[in-house]
């Protein structure tokens, strides 16, 4: 099976292109950038996730992906039934060879059933962290409560939460 971003839309997570998406909602002068990389963002908001923008300054990805990232550690998403489906074809007849997911967004993996073994995050997966220069693993944990307290929350989700 291969899934894409489609499959999590019905748990409430957006995904990047459609209207309301990352890309449509996009508000670089909100984010902390140089006005280059503003006005890069500006012309093609797919610069928010390239990678030597992120190796330059990660600040752009991770106040954007911030609600995310945070968001997957309360596991606010639940697996859709179209992830469900992928279980039930491993544990009811045993013809699942694996999942190819395109999503970071863990929902896959948190169905009990699916054996690591049978998944395969083509993008890796937001519920890990680590380096992106020397890949040393962080505490997924730490990972967030880092983002918390150090990355401008620019969508104001914090006061809602409250």
């Amino acid at each position: 099976i291969l899934t894409g971003a489609g499959v999590s839309v019905a748990s409430g997570i957006p995904d990047f292109r459609s209207p309301g998406g990352m890309y449509d909602s996009l508000r670089p002068e909100l984010i902390t950038a140089t006005p280059y990389q503003r006005q890069l963002m500006e012309a093609d908001p797919t610069y928010v996730v390239e990678k030597n923008m992120f190796l330059q300054n990660s600040f752009p990805y991770l106040e954007v992906r911030r609600p995310f990232i945070l968001g997957t550690r309360k596991k606010k998403w639940k697996p859709t039934i179209a992830h469900r489906f992928a279980e039930l074809l491993h544990t009811k007849t045993s013809k699942l060879t694996r999942v190819y997911t395109q999503n970071i967004d863990g929902l896959t993996e948190a169905c009990n059933n699916l054996p690591p073994d049978k998944i395969v995050a083509v993008h890796g997966t937001i519920c890990k962290a680590s380096c992106e220069v020397c890949g040393t693993k962080v505490d997924f944990d730490e990972f967030c409560n880092d983002v918390e307290i150090n990355i401008k929350d620019i969508y104001n989700l914090d006061d809602q939460d409250k």
